[in-house]
């Protein structure tokens, strides 16, 4: 498994840029980029959010984490206090984006809502805002296809496989026979 640095350079590499550009589009010294990817420094949760946008990627990926429900989830969104979501470790990222997960399966909640809620309630400034955004993205992505599995299983559809046959179970060795 890779670790940041390791995993930033990849993704940019495997997006054609070096490290000159992506420098460039992220409004920095070259050198600090440089030190990223060295692991001599880490960048600012902003930056890690232009850096997927720029890398097409979520920061989970980024980071090579996956959100485990249940770590240190507040079930209440309003609960949460953004004032220095800068500055909140990875920890606070993903429980964060756990608790709009869980806030958007309520198919009657949608981003703007949960947006507008933060947004007023903590006075987040551009840069949070943009950070908030970005974890939106991630969470309503992850959210609706929670809610897709969900319709699928409810509707008692079955699957069928490509070698399945009308409403015939076949099997591997049955669909090799058929012509």
């Amino acid at each position: 498994m890779l670790d940041f640095p390791n995993r930033l350079k990849e993704k940019r590499k495997n997006k054609g840029y070096t490290q000159e550009q992506m420098s460039k589009l992220l409004d920095i010294g070259q050198s600090a980029y440089a030190k990223w990817e060295n692991g001599r420094t880490e960048p600012t949760l902003e930056n890690i959010v232009k850096l997927s946008k720029i890398l097409d990627t979520s920061t989970d990926e980024l980071l090579g984490r996956q959100v485990n429900f249940g770590d240190r989830i507040i079930f209440d969104i309003s609960k949460y206090d953004l004032s220095n979501l800068k500055n909140f470790s990875e920890q606070e990222i993903y429980d964060l984006k756990a608790t709009i997960v869980l806030e958007l399966l309520d198919e009657s909640t949608n981003t703007l809502a949960v947006k507008n809620r933060l947004t007023i309630k903590n006075k987040l400034d551009k840069d949070e805002e943009s950070i908030l955004d970005a974890l939106l993205t991630e969470s309503k992505t992850f959210a609706d296809e929670i809610i897709a599995f969900d319709k699928f299983r409810k509707s008692q559809k079955s699957f069928k496989w490509p070698w399945q046959k009308n409403n015939n179970n076949l099997t591997t060795k049955d669909s090799n026979n058929i012509k």
